[in-house]
């Protein structure tokens, strides 16, 4: 099967097929009719970059006294997982906006490319990290309740 490069994936299957600007040159430009898009994406990337900013001051006064280490341990770390959220924010903002300026926002994608960008690799941690945190705060409210009861 002769593939593009640009269009080779994991798996040459229906399932698997998109499109792009050089495989398919005849589509009509669609960064025109994603434009209204835009500024939702610049406030997100702002919003995001403004709570990264908060958040690593909060994680830097929790960690700045040996006391606020060892008292605020699970707020810190649901600090570092909320930056991680954060600036995925960020960074799908920014490349949002940028794959609208390259014509290629609406393609349809493997999930194999989209793990090539660096976004949802924050996103999957920012996810799971504080919901870590939240169920080990529960078992050890629960070891805590009938241990000493």
């Amino acid at each position: 099967m002769g593939q593009s490069p640009s269009s080779a994936t994991c798996r040459a299957s229906p399932t698997n097929a998109y499109w792009n600007n050089f495989s398919n040159p005849n589509l009509p430009e669609q960064s025109i009719g994603n434009a209204t898009l835009l500024p939702a994406f610049l406030a997100y990337a702002i919003v995001g970059a403004i709570a990264s900013v908060f958040n690593l001051i909060c994680i830097l006064v929790f960690l700045t006294k040996k006391e606020h280490r060892q008292k605020y341990l699970f707020y810190t770390l649901l600090a570092i997982g909320n930056l991680f959220n954060t600036v995925f924010m960020f960074l799908a903002g920014i490349s949002r906006r940028q794959m609208i300026f390259t014509n290629q926002f609406n393609q349809v994608r493997s999930s194999f490319e989209c793990l090539q960008q660096v976004a949802p690799h924050f996103q999957v941690i920012g996810g799971q990290l504080p919901a870590l945190v939240i169920l080990i705060v529960n078992v050890e409210r629960f070891i805590a309740v009938y241990r000493y009861a």
